[in-house]
């Protein structure tokens, strides 16, 4: 039976945040099967009222490593 796709989400402004999110997360999980990557360039406003700022969001579909 195939094991479940599972997502994870990277969000900051800046480019080296998200390296150093991605490069944690990686140590973290130790090993996982990268289905597919997408990288998005937004505008986003954390209030209605705040200014708008732009945003990289990663999305990294993925597949976990049976456990033993």
């Amino acid at each position: 039976m195939p094991r479940p796709m599972k997502v994870k989400l990277f969000m900051d402004a800046k480019p080296s945040t998200i390296e150093e999110q991605i490069n944690a997360w990686l140590d973290y999980v130790g090993s996982a099967t990268i289905i597919k990557t997408e990288t998005v360039v937004t505008a986003i406003a954390e209030k209605p009222t705040d200014e708008i700022y732009p945003c990289i969001v990663v999305t990294i579909w993925y597949e976990a490593p049976e456990p033993n």
